[in-house]
């Protein structure tokens, strides 16, 4: 190979590698007891929720949240129709809607029995179910990771899957 050719082959290799070992920014949900890990790109201010119903007065309740600048989550409110719900997280008045700042590292979730819980992201709504079964424990984290883990993640993820369905290669 030609002298020619080889500078321009290698500064296409370094830039490739560069765009995959690049760290983003992902919305990290870890499901250790499956071994499965979910993880959606986000940036400083993003904003999304978790819907569910209260385990205690089966009202719906919303925890809206943020990413930090440091990374964390932010829990920015809270929200609910139900006078009993806001009581319970120790609300004195009825307003539907109460603002908050709370950062947090992690947040762990258990996969709801009845009426799974629901993210909200950037217009997409992904139930609980979809990251483990019901009773499930899963923890969620700011995380930065590159596309090359995302990507090793995602086929890993498959494989897992296509093991648990009993699907192989040789099936007719």
């Amino acid at each position: 190979m030609s002298m020619a050719w080889r500078l321009p082959l290698l500064l296409l290799a370094a830039t490739g590698a560069v765009f995959l070992f690049r760290p983003a920014t992902v919305l990290e949900f870890e499901n250790t007891g499956q071994g499965i890990v979910a993880r959606y790109p986000v940036t400083t201010g993003d904003v999304f929720s978790i819907t569910y119903q209260h385990s205690i007065y089966r009202q719906p309740v919303v925890e809206e949240f943020s990413v930090g600048p440091g990374g964390e989550l932010v829990l920015t409110g809270v929200r609910s129709e139900s006078g009993a719900v806001l009581e319970y997280y120790g609300f004195s008045d009825s307003r539907a809607f109460h603002a908050m700042k709370r950062p947090m590292r992690t947040i762990v979730f258990r996969v709801a029995m009845e009426g799974a819980q629901t993210l909200t992201l950037g217009g997409r709504r992904i139930s609980f179910l979809s990251l483990g079964d019901p009773g499930d424990r899963f923890t969620v984290r700011v995380a930065c990771v590159s596309l090359a883990a995302r990507g090793i993640g995602w086929a890993a993820g498959q494989m897992r899957r296509m093991v648990i369905s009993g699907w192989t290669w040789g099936r007719q």
